[in-house]
């Protein structure tokens, strides 16, 4: 018999509470993480969103997670690890951008890019200027993303948290080869190859020291890693 699904909707948190409460109940919700930044513990308006929140879903398991505010790349970072969670449980996530900040919207809509995470807002109407209906659920469409190459993919996984050099790199991805042999020389003029590419596309840093060159995975790289992991995820749990 088939497992019922959970559903976790992430919600980052602005100023309205109407609109993120009303969307939300359009959907199957068991637990919902609200996303919310460092200071807004002082900020009344939040505040008082939250509040309204707790009161709409008395009873559901409610989470606030803090995350960085002014930074894309950082933010859509720590969404992603908030969303390998849930996804690790088992959990179906979705993202409500209805009632969130500019910035927070924005990295929530490249964390579902990088994931096929569903994303949706509120589509309002208002019978006058202070009035608020739903009239409905927008499903944001995502643009395809361009996947890299098999050996690009596994060159990033090798990296890791960062290579001092390429001869590490090589030595990571094929140790079967020996320093100072032809197999090795190839394989380094190999991966140069992929290196520029992937350094044009943004996807790693490099940094020339002595005659050494270090490379480190960027955040875009960071991103694009933790997005394939949690498809891996869903897809292992038929999710």
């Amino acid at each position: 018999m088939e497992r019922a699904r959970l559903y976790t909707h992430i919600v980052p948190v602005g100023f309205s509470s109407e609109k993120l409460i009303a969307s939300l109940k359009q959907f199957p919700v068991h637990k919902i993480i609200v996303l919310t930044h460092k200071g807004d513990e002082n900020n009344k308006e939040v505040q008082s969103v939250l509040k309204a929140i707790h009161q709409a879903f008395k009873g559901f398991e409610i989470q606030n997670r803090l995350v960085e505010r002014e930074n894309v790349l950082d933010s859509s970072l720590e969404i992603l690890d908030i969303i390998n969670e849930e996804v690790k449980e088992g959990r179906t996530v979705k993202i409500n951008i209805s009632g969130g900040l500019r910035n927070i919207g924005i990295s929530s809509y490249i964390v579902s890019l990088v994931t096929n995470i569903p994303i949706y807002s509120d589509i309002p109407e208002y019978t006058d200027k202070d009035t608020y209906h739903l009239r409905g659920i927008l499903d944001i469409p995502l643009f395809p993303i361009k996947e890299l190459a098999s050996e690009q993919i596994t060159m990033l996984e090798k990296i890791g948290n960062g290579v001092e050099s390429v001869d590490e790199l090589i030595s990571r991805l094929k140790p079967e080869l020996e320093k100072g042999t032809t197999d090795f020389s190839n394989e380094r003029s190999r991966l140069s190859h992929h290196i520029r590419k992937l350094s044009s596309e943004g996807f790693i840093e490099t940094e020339r020291f002595s005659k050494n060159l270090i490379i480190r995975k960027s955040k875009l790289g960071e991103i694009y890693m933790k997005g394939k992991e949690i498809k891996r995820l869903i897809k292992k749990k038929g999710m």
